[in-house]
Parts: structure tokens; C-alpha cells; sequence
């Protein structure tokens, strides 16, 4: 058995407000159902918009006139998922303000009918997400405006995380850590070698190659033994 369970709120964001709330009760998406008047609707149109949706024979013509006046209907139909699924929507209707309908029926059993669903996920096919309700949120704006600040910033780079451009290595050293200079031969400026403070040769020589440490090139020992030291191979 299903207990179609319906209510009239004031506003429609009320109502969808509720309808959330149920869903993270953990009613089904399919089961619950915000209905309100379309702009220019006809009345007979609205009142079998509500008869076919769940509600009550006795209740449909009070639920369309305070509907058509801006109210809006929720209308939950409680199976046996999940478990106390008709307590848990009373509990939270009886905890919102309800709009008086008369003497009405807004509580009754219906016969379940059986259902061949393609997939055994039909309900909620993205059980690890959930759904927003894209009608609330048109009004509303981005969700990170709720926030505070910007999710997408337009700057552009900064080359410091600091405001203005400044550099927290400047409080304790005097010089930039990054230098955008060309490459240098030495670090000191000028381009002196601190090498010459305790050495008075260059360590580091920029001319060619010799094959013989003795001036001219002469190779004695080689010529003595008769074969050369060193050989060139292509």
C-alpha cells in the first residue's frame, strides 16, 4: 500500500523548501511533487493537474483555488522506502505552517501497481550525487556567491603573492632572491674573480688546448722512444 499524504503551503519556495528537506529524509525523488499555477493556466486545467498527481477527490477543488492564488502543494506518496516513510512526512509537514483547506481529505491508501523498471537504479541513477533543483537557484545566483569570495578569479599573474607586488624575502634580505639579468661570468660585479685574492693565476682557462705543457709544442719524450704520446683518431 502507498499513503498519498498532501499539504498547502504559503509560497512556493516553502514548498520546495519542504520537498528538499523530505528528499534528505530520505524519500524518494519520485515521490515527492511541488505543484503549482502556471501563468494563465485555465482552472479546469489546474484541477486535473492536482487529481492526477494524488490528490484527494474532496480536496481538489480547495486545493485549486489557493493554489491559483500563489499558494503551492507538495504531495508525497509514502511507500516502504524508506522504512517509516509516512511518519517521517507528517513529522515534517507538522513541523512547518500549513495552509487550513477545509474539511478535506488530505491523507489516504492507495493500491500499489506493479512497476517494470528498466533499471533498479530508475529512482536515482546518480546515487553518489544529488540533484539541484535548478527552478530555486534561478533567482538565487551562483552557489558561490553564498560563499564570500570568488571560485574564478580575472587577474591577471601575479608575480607575488603579496598585495602591490613586494617581495617578503625584503624584510630580512636587501637583495632580490630572482634575478632577471643575463648569465654572468662572475659574482662579484665587475666581473672579477675573488680567485685573485689568494691566487694570481686564472683557475678557469679560456684558450685552446695544447698537446704539450712545454712552450712551442715541443715533444721530447715521445721522440725519444720513437712513437707518439698521443693519437688522433677519426
Amino acid at each position: 500500500m502507498t499513503t498519498v499524504i498532501t499539504r498547502l503551503f504559503e509560497s512556493e519556495n516553502l514548498a520546495y523548501g519542504i520537498a528538499d528537506r523530505l528528499r534528505w529524509e530520505g524519500i524518494p525523488q519520485r515521490a515527492v511533487r511541488v505543484l503549482t499555477s502556471a501563468e494563465g493556466e485555465d482552472p479546469k486545467d489546474l484541477t486535473a493537474r492536482l487529481a492526477k498527481a494524488g490528490v484527494h477527490e474532496t480536496a481538489v477543488d480547495a486545493y485549486a483555488r489557493q493554489v491559483a492564488a500563489g499558494s503551492a502543494a507538495v504531495v508525497v506518496s509514502a511507500t516502504h522506502k524508506p522504512l517509516g516513510a509516512a511518519r517521517i512526512v507528517r513529522n515534517t509537514f507538522n513541523a512547518n505552517t500549513t495552509l487550513d483547506a477545509g474539511e478535506v481529505v488530505e491523507e489516504c491508501y492507495v493500491t500499489d501497481s506493479g512497476n517494470h523498471a528498466p533499471s533498479v537504479l530508475e529512482d536515482h541513477p546518480h546515487f553518489l550525487t544529488s540533484r539541484i533543483d535548478r527552478k530555486r537557484i534561478q533567482d538565487t545566483g551562483p552557489i558561490s556567491q553564498g560563499l564570500g569570495p570568488k571560485l574564478l578569479m580575472k587577474n591577471h599573474t601575479s608575480h607575488s603573492a603579496m598585495r602591490g607586488g613586494r617581495f617578503m624575502s625584503r624584510m630580512f634580505w636587501p637583495m632580490p632572491l630572482l634575478s632577471r639579468s643575463r648569465n654572468a661570468r662572475s659574482a662579484m660585479r665587475g666581473g672579477g674573480y675573488m680567485s685573485r685574492m689568494f691566487w694570481p693565476q686564472r683557475l678557469v682557462a679560456t684558450k685552446n688546448r695544447r698537446l704539450a705543457v712545454i712552450p712551442g709544442g715541443a715533444l721530447p719524450l715521445s721522440r725519444a722512444m720513437g712513437f707518439a704520446t698521443v693519437v688522433t683518431r677519426d
